[in-house]
């Protein structure tokens, strides 16, 4: 039978993990809550986005994403918008802003996506870029984006935007 061994560090490590979240400040929590996003949405792993929404989150991504109301609607509604293609979303600059309630905020987050045809080829490939305005509240599982709103930026996507269904 194989056993396994742990030391002090492993063990160290674990409670350091599973006690992250009451060591963070608030805008930390609240950093790691809006970028586990990209994770979610590029993983395929839809169920990840109630570490990031509401339950009862509001979300406009324009076009057919404009109207996502519920934590249900917008796992869907992301996760058709992914279904046939590769993707990788890369955020930048994000400024928060914590009210003097301690359990609201405003966040602004610079994005940039690149969708990659499934399978992928030369030319199949489209970039977005813009900047995702969000509210968060602080709920018991921590802060959630309660609502989204999605601004595309310059030319919004660059690239074979046959990909986008357009």
């Amino acid at each position: 039978m194989y056993t396994r061994r742990c030391s002090l560090m492993y063990l160290l490590a674990l409670f350091c993990v599973s006690n992250l979240a009451s060591a963070l400040t608030p805008w930390e929590s609240i950093h790691q809550t809006i970028h586990t996003y990209p994770l979610a949405i590029d993983s395929k792993d839809f169920a990840m986005l109630s570490k990031v929404f509401a339950p009862d989150a509001s979300a406009n991504y324009t076009g057919d994403l404009s109207n996502l109301n519920g934590l249900s609607a917008i796992q869907t509604g992301l996760a058709a918008s992914v279904a046939n293609v590769y993707s990788q979303h890369l955020l930048g600059t994000t400024v928060i802003d914590i009210h003097s309630d301690r359990i609201t905020a405003n966040s602004t987050t610079y994005f940039q996506a690149s969708l990659f045809g499934k399978p992928y080829s030369i030319g199949s490939v489209v970039y977005l870029y813009g900047y995702y305005g969000d509210a968060l509240e602080k709920i018991n599982e921590g802060w959630r984006i309660s609502k989204r709103q999605l601004v595309f930026q310059g030319p919004g996507f660059v690239g074979n935007v046959s990909l986008l269904g357009m």
